[in-house]
């Protein structure tokens, strides 16, 4: 694809530099005295642990895709490197989408801008956090490279961006939906931006070469399912999940008063209990989820396989109620992130993972700020919201004044960054209820992009005094 205004594209950022950012992104696992964990943490160093010892693994809930990634890190050395590695991958991806974006920015400034998303934001609690939403913020930068890219199919570049983009689209299922809303996105904005690129063929080479990651990361998630139980799906567990979402917001009840007495699902003994509350009937060990799931283990499976029968016809009763539900729930969610303490607890669940990679990695778990309760959550939240305010003030501050032809690849970014925000708070509000963590691992991308306008901005500035001098 052609640059356009015939600027020359900026050169990358140098690899001193992007080691020196991945080290900054370490700063939380360093202070913690361990990788940051998530009670789900405990699943994938599982799945990892057992792919080591050619165990088969348990595929329910989640894409083995992140357990995967894990496996070069589940042993009691190398756990300590997990941080820096994704710290890494996220230094990578912001340089690729700047430089994408015709941004151009010293060493000097990349180190800068990353020393100060990594202690005032959210990305190094999530970059040293074991767990896949590391890559929730990759797929939102890279969705806009792959579109704005100069560089042909088969470059050493393309591949990189599209071979990071199927990981991180694989990484999580939320991924799925989030990346299918920015691509047709990105590809918009570039049409509108781009008038080079105003032509059916060249709208066919973005669509394909946008949809490639997504047909790959598809195959990744699929293919384990398939060879091990035979069943095409990206998550066999998706319906419970469904189910759960619509319990927490009081529709299933609704509907099953008026289904019961002509469909007797497994669900209706339970319904003068069920509580509107998706984390007590997902995860609470005796929560209906949980029941299942010891069910299941002896061959019974019935919850799991009535779940998609009791989800459509919720949805066809009570669709006014569930779209009414998830407005409102996504513009709570798009308000709502910082470090919440609950999510930085002491897990016993994770406390028996680490103890399978030996002895000094469960003691270290132990030691470790989060298990003693010693993370100032309520503190570092509010440095959160002030700096994600900033932030924004200063992309709505900048952003407008930067209306020249070489700025365009920029706006594209911020725009489908923004849209990216947006539809993770949706997404993840439709799918199962509001969290802090949901929205924190993305929210640091308004912090950096509001920096890098300004600082175009800035420039820009700069150079028209010296135009004026001249």
């Amino acid at each position: 694809m052609a640059q356009q205004s015939g600027e020359r594209e900026p050169a990358g950022v140098g690899w001193k530099a992007l080691a020196l950012a991945a080290l900054l992104t370490c700063a939380v696992a360093v202070y913690n005295g361990f990788p940051l964990t998530y009670p789900d943490t405990g699943s994938y160093v599982d799945n990892a642990i057992d792919l080591l010892r050619v165990k088969k693994p348990w595929i329910f809930f989640r894409p083995l895709t992140y357990g995967a990634l894990l496996v070069p890190f589940a042993n009691r050395l190398t756990i300590w490197l997990l941080p820096l590695v994704q710290g890494a991958l996220v230094a990578a991806a912001v340089a690729l989408a700047l430089t994408m974006a015709r941004v151009r920015l010293s060493s000097r400034a990349f180190v800068a801008v990353f020393a100060g998303l990594s202690l005032l934001t959210s990305l190094s609690w999530f970059s040293g956090q074991i767990m896949p939403d590391v890559f929730t913020p990759i797929v939102i930068l890279l969705a806009s490279a792959v579109v704005w890219t100069p560089d042909p199919v088969g470059s050493p570049r393309f591949w990189g961006i599209t071979v990071l983009l199927a990981l991180g689209i694989a990484s999580h299922l939320s991924h799925f939906p989030l990346y299918a809303m920015l691509l047709p996105a990105a590809i918009v904005g570039r049409l509108a931006l781009d008038p080079a690129a105003r032509s059916w063929r060249r709208a066919a080479m973005l669509a394909m070469r946008g949809a490639a990651p997504l047909l790959a990361a598809g195959l990744i998630v699929i293919a384990p399912n398939y060879v091990l139980y035979r069943k095409a799906v990206l998550s066999r567990g998706s319906p419970l999940f469904a189910l759960g979402h619509l319990v927490g917001d009081g529709s299933v009840q609704r509907y099953l008063e008026r289904a019961c007495p002509q469909h007797p699902y497994a669900l209706c003994s339970d319904l003068a209990t069920l509580r509107p509350d998706v984390d007590w009937f997902m995860w609470d060990p005796n929560g209906p989820r949980a029941r299942s799931a010891a069910a299941m283990a002896h061959g019974d499976s019935t919850l799991l396989r009535e779940a998609p029968l009791i989800v459509a016809g919720t949805l066809r009763q009570e669709w006014p109620a569930v779209i009414r539900h998830s407005f409102r729930d996504t513009a709570v969610q798009l308000v709502t992130f910082g470090v919440h303490p609950g999510e930085q607890a002491y897990s016993a669940a994770v406390e028996a993972s680490m103890r399978r990679l030996g002895p000094s990695v469960e003691a270290a778990y132990a030691e470790s700020r989060q298990a003693r309760g010693a993370i100032p959550a309520a503190t570092v939240s509010r440095i959160h919201y002030w700096v994600v305010c900033a932030g924004l003030l200063g992309l709505l501050l900048s952003l407008p004044a930067l209306r020249d032809p070489v700025h365009r690849p920029l706006w594209g970014l911020a725009v489908t960054a923004a849209i990216g925000v947006v539809a993770n708070a949706a997404i993840l509000a439709s799918l199962s209820t509001v969290h802090p963590r949901y929205q924190s691992r993305v929210i640091w991308l308004v912090p950096l992009l509001g920096t890098v306008a300004a600082l175009r901005w800035l420039e820009r500035g700069r150079a028209d005094r010296r135009g004026d001098e001249a």
